[in-house]
């Protein structure tokens, strides 16, 4: 598996150097959609307790440069479904999934854990505040990496106001993310309770199934 990921790996950087000799010129679109692609296959990976043999920063700084080139040339391929606000959000779902993932493998090294965890409410708080819509996948992830910055003592004891509630802040949390779940569920399960109830326990990460 490792092999095939080094092949892919040699591939890409093969059409990135010689794509234009050979005829083949590639949209930002195409490219955008093949890093997260590339980015979710990896973080799937490390979820199974893989280490990340590829480099999955680099990957994130490819896919937000194509990005932010795709906005300033106003490429019509990346934007006609979805809005800017929207393509950055799904990098920002998967960048807040790799650092949670990192935090959660630093369990003897608090420093390193407590600065993940930062680094994900950072990312989470930009997308809730700045951005008018959310697309519900990305707010699910920014709802868990702000709680688990709530429950973190060290996380909290750096930004959270001493006047702030952190029981109270939690339990609102938790609520938004209940609701949040509870409109997906219903978006994609329609009035089938199983299928409804499915996506929710998936949610909760007790098991893996799709809903058709």
């Amino acid at each position: 598996g490792l092999m095939d990921l080094s092949t892919c790996k040699d591939m890409d950087r093969e059409v990135v150097d010689n794509g234009d000799q050979e005829g083949f010129k590639g949209e930002q679109d195409i490219h955008f959609e093949l890093l997260l692609s590339r980015i979710r296959g990896l973080l799937l990976l490390m979820k199974l307790g893989y280490e990340d043999e590829w480099g999955l920063d680099e990957l994130f700084l490819d896919a937000r440069k194509a990005l932010m080139t795709a906005l300033r040339q106003r490429s019509e391929g990346m934007f006609v479904e979805m809005e800017p606000a929207g393509q950055m959000q799904r990098l920002d779902g998967a960048w807040i999934e790799y650092y949670r993932l990192l935090s959660e493998s630093m369990e003897e090294d608090e420093e390193s854990r407590t600065e993940y965890r930062m680094k994900c409410g950072k990312i989470a708080i930009r997308m809730l505040v700045e951005d008018e819509y959310v697309i519900g996948e990305s707010a699910l992830l920014a709802l868990d990496a702000l709680l688990d910055f709530v429950k973190d003592e060290n996380v909290r004891g750096e930004l959270v106001d001493g006047t702030i509630n952190c029981s109270e802040l939690k339990d609102q949390l938790e609520g938004y993310r209940g609701h949040v779940e509870e409109t997906l569920a219903l978006q994609y399960a329609s009035d089938d309770m199983n299928a409804r109830e499915a996506f929710r326990q998936c949610n909760l990460g007790d098991f893996n199934m799709e809903t058709f």
